[in-house]
């Protein structure tokens, strides 16, 4: 697939299932949910008070690897752009630590998912905190250097283009500004035939996934410093079959089982910060 063919994939995928009301597993990453406070801590995921600060319906439809806003170090005032805001639970969860005086943005290109985004927020009594914006994550309608924080939760995997994804991220933040992303890397090499065929799908979390040292490298070369991996979480089985075909099989088809097996304990969810250097 073409980039373009990719991207409506993608938002093909994920719109279907938000007009189906989701999926039984709410989480591309189910095993991962938050059981009680200590769980949440050692995995940086959601603890039960931030639950319970996002509607239903946004929990309902979170297709997250972790908890961005659990490790940005969020301060009151800050400017938060999140990534791929789904139905909000990140956004949500962003307005809350940035206080009034703050202001959090969430782009995503569904539509649907935009549109439950806003329904939640408004349940939360949020609005006026938050903006919500349709839109292309490789190419942003947002100016130069304004946001202190950019947050994203598995959702940069799914993106043909991260040269220009994290391109976007580095020229809307302020000098000294940060990310704090939650995603899905390959841990080591992948047989390319096998790649492909994940490929071929995309909208499962693998389709897009790339190796470590390549992520990486993505980020330095667009500018970031100061990586910091906060925690790398290898996908065991149960989680993995899940993963690749996110949103869920109703939408994205199956994998082969020998593919999946092929790559079992190479796949990992991994949590990061970086800096925008203060002086370019």
């Amino acid at each position: 697939m073409n980039t373009e063919e990719i991207k409506q994939t993608v938002k093909g995928r994920y719109g279907q299932c938000v007009d189906a009301g989701g999926v039984k597993e709410s989480c591309c990453c189910p095993s991962e949910a938050p059981k009680n406070l200590s769980f949440a801590a050692e995995h940086v995921l959601y603890s039960k008070e931030e639950l319970s600060l996002v509607p239903e319906a946004s929990l309902s439809l979170s297709k997250g690897c972790g908890n961005p806003t659990g490790f940005a170090n969020l301060k009151s005032g800050e400017i938060v752009v999140d990534f791929g805001c789904g139905a909000g639970i990140d956004v949500i969860l962003a307005a809350h630590k940035v206080g009034e005086n703050g202001r959090v943005i969430g782009i995503d290109f569904t539509d649907q998912m935009i549109e439950k985004a806003k329904q939640a927020i408004a349940d939360s009594g949020l609005s006026n905190s938050i903006e919500l914006i349709v839109c292309d994550m490789e190419e942003l309608n947002l100016k130069d250097g304004f946001a202190d924080v950019v947050i994203s939760n598995c959702v940069i995997n799914l993106c043909a283009d991260k040269d220009a994804v994290y391109s976007e991220a580095f020229r809307i933040l302020k000098p000294g500004g940060r990310l704090a992303i939650s995603d899905i890397i390959y841990t080591e090499s992948i047989d390319s035939q096998v790649k492909e065929r994940f490929q071929s799908t995309w909208a499962g979390c693998v389709g897009g996934t790339i190796e470590k040292e390549k992520y990486f490298e993505i980020i330095r070369k667009v500018g970031f410093s100061e990586i910091e991996i906060v925690a790398i979480h290898p996908l065991p089985s149960t989680e993995l079959e899940t993963m690749v075909c996110c949103p869920g099989p109703e939408f994205t088809p199956t994998p082969a089982k020998e593919d999946v097996d092929s790559v079992q304990d190479k796949v990992a969810s991994i949590k990061f910060v970086a800096l925008k250097p203060a002086c370019n």
